[in-house]
């Protein structure tokens, strides 16, 4: 019995490690996918990162047939749950976060989309799944919701094209929330069926081929022989990290633990992420944003804490 219970425990602390790793990967995509965004447009470098991670996904896919032929190379019957997940998870998801970056601040995204994901997940569990809300979480919102009401309030004040911009970027961080809440959702349902790699394979390839088919006029307006081996870099590095080896954590870790508890792990995103843009982008919060951000956190934080 002890056995079994220690088990359990190692594999509950690896799945934490996991989505620990996770919301690193994440915080730094924010502000590297700006960075990618500096020498091509939106769409396009959504294409890179997401294309190339379809690759990568593939290459890890095969190696691990080759090396146990059990190991499905496919998502079976489950083709048309991976296509849903990928239109929802990496087509429209990611046609709201790169617009969002060309828009407003890596910042603000890694703000908006990590803090209000969990909240929208709870809200459609309770919607589709018929859960009921804890008084906590009703708290929870509620403070989340103030806090976001704090950080878009200095940017509605102000009169400006920049912070004009800067509100639409923020409006479409919003959109990319809803999208990656139901995708979290869907993401239970089409991981019971398939191992998570191949389920986030397969839903970068799919969503990765619809963003190629609406980003073709930019693909033909890029200067590709004057991209440098910096942003190559950037690029490999958005595939492979935050994009294969983080959403397989993500999909692994909803998979064991459920999407409650694993998009509980994204209020770490922010972190990582507003250190990475001061130090890489130099950008900077207002104190009431930041008061509102910490309210933001506070939120999730008793919205998936456990009773």
């Amino acid at each position: 019995m002890s056995e079994q219970h220690n088990r359990i425990t190692t594999n509950s602390y690896a799945t934490y490690l996991l989505l620990l790793g996770t919301s690193i990967f994440w915080g730094s995509a924010f502000v590297f996918s700006k960075v990618a965004e500096s020498s091509v447009p939106p769409l396009v470098a959504a294409l890179l990162r997401f294309g190339l991670g379809a690759v990568v996904g593939l290459v890890l896919i095969l190696g691990l047939h080759l090396r146990d032929r059990r190991y499905r190379l496919t998502p079976g019957g489950a083709w048309l749950d991976t296509l849903a997940l990928g239109v929802m998870g990496v087509t429209v998801y990611n046609i709201f976060f790169f617009l969002g970056l060309f828009y407003s601040q890596a910042s603000d995204g890694s703000m908006i989309i990590p803090t209000l994901s969990p909240v929208f997940t709870v809200v459609l569990a309770v919607l589709l799944l018929k859960e009921r809300f804890r008084k906590q979480q009703v708290f929870g919102i509620a403070i989340t919701l103030f806090g976001a009401l704090l950080f878009f309030s200095v940017i509605f004040f102000l009169r400006s094209v920049a912070a004009h911009h800067r509100a639409i970027g923020d409006a479409l961080f919003l959109g990319s929330a809803v999208f990656w809440a139901s995708s979290t959702m869907f993401s239970k349902r089409v991981t019971s069926k398939v191992d998570p790699l191949i389920a986030s394979t397969y839903a970068m390839v799919f969503g990765s081929i619809i963003v190629g088919i609406i980003a073709v006029p930019e693909l033909l307006k890029v200067h590709w022989l004057s991209l440098g081996w910096r942003f190559w870099v950037d690029v490999v590095y958005l595939a492979v990290l935050p994009s294969v080896l983080a959403n397989w954590f993500y999909y692994l870790g909803v998979k064991r633990i459920g999407p409650a508890r694993a998009s509980a792990f994204m209020f770490l995103v922010p972190v990582s992420a507003l250190v990475l843009s001061v130090l890489v982008l130099g950008e900077s919060l207002t104190l009431v944003q930041l008061v509102g951000a910490v309210l933001m956190l506070v939120g999730v934080w008793m919205i998936n804490r456990k009773v």
